[in-house]
């Protein structure tokens, strides 16, 4: 996956400063443009003309602030700007294609399992067909490594494949991680019989290998780590994640989900944001084709697989 461009939704918020903050960092040092795009929520066609010619004003005049401060941070870079008037979300997924990332702020992180809230990240990544970076406001200096949640799916493919690219270009390690999402099925004790916990955790292995050799085939000067949890993947990957860079996660939705909803893995992680993190969707020509680019090996020199 090769990024030519960046669309940033902007609104003037401390989200969305750190959201113009991260695409400027990464539109650094290559031909590669930065787009910020503050839309004016339509639901204000419903007033008067007046009104309504005061609101483009606010928003070309916030729009103009955030153009002064994303420039500010690298006056090398190509930065231009977009009104639009409409749904927030879906005029920013009308920007987005295979080369085109789409990045948007957040203020919610941390885990909040159990409770129903809405999040426009949701609806966005829902919406887009390219790949799309949910950046919290708070970010740590102190973030180091990239994780890539790991699944059989050709979106799956396209995470590792991102992932690579990512460790390689921010000289640090990979951490490939694979959930076996174990569940309760009427064991002796209650719990998941052992010998189907083993059979889960050694395919887990397999798709971990295969994904540890995708990886190396694309780059190969990278370590790598693999990781096999026996926790919810959602959960897990924000868990092993908080201190990383990047978190990378496929939009891994089964030929029988909703057109348009994503996966249950990404709406988890999106839901309870821990770090910055990219949702990829499969490439149109390859969704529901098998994404294994490389056939199973072992563990080479430093990777390793934990269990926990």
């Amino acid at each position: 996956m090769e990024i030519r461009r960046y669309v940033v939704g902007v609104d003037g918020s401390v989200p969305s400063r750190a959201a113009i903050r991260w695409a400027v960092a990464r539109a650094r040092g290559g031909d590669i443009g930065v787009t910020l795009v503050h839309v004016a929520d339509d639901e204000w066609g419903s007033v008067g003309t007046l009104l309504i010619d005061e609101v483009d004003q606010d928003a070309r005049a916030r729009l103009d602030d955030d153009l002064g401060y994303a420039r500010s941070l690298a006056p090398e870079v190509g930065i231009d700007g977009v009104v639009r008037s409409g749904s927030p979300m879906a005029e920013l997924a009308s920007f987005s294609d295979a080369e085109t990332m789409i990045v948007v702020g957040t203020h919610k992180t941390g885990f909040h399992y159990g409770r129903a809230f809405g999040s426009r990240s949701l609806q966005l990544a829902n919406l887009a067909v390219g790949p799309v970076a949910v950046i919290p406001e708070v970010a740590s200096r102190m973030r180091k490594g990239v994780v890539v949640g790991v699944d059989d799916t050709a979106a799956g493919g396209v995470a590792v494949d991102l992932a690579a690219d990512l460790a390689c270009d921010h000289h640090c390690e990979l951490t490939a991680v694979r959930s076996t999402e174990s569940r309760v099925l009427g064991g002796a004790d209650g719990g998941e019989p052992a010998e189907l916990q083993s059979r889960r955790e050694d395919e887990a292995r397999g798709i971990l290998a295969a994904a540890v050799a995708r990886a190396r085939g694309r780059q190969r000067d990278i370590v790598i780590r693999s990781r096999v949890v026996r926790r919810p993947a959602g959960a897990a990957l924000n868990e092993l994640a908080r201190s990383a860079e990047v978190l990378v996660i496929g939009d891994s939705r089964r030929a029988t989900a909703q057109l348009g909803s994503l996966g249950a893995v990404a709406y988890d992680v999106l839901l309870n944001l821990s770090s910055p993190t990219i949702v990829v969707h499969a490439p149109a020509a390859e969704a529901g084709s098998d994404p294994g680019a490389a056939a199973e090996e072992s563990p080479a020199e430093g990777e390793t697989y934990v269990i926990g």
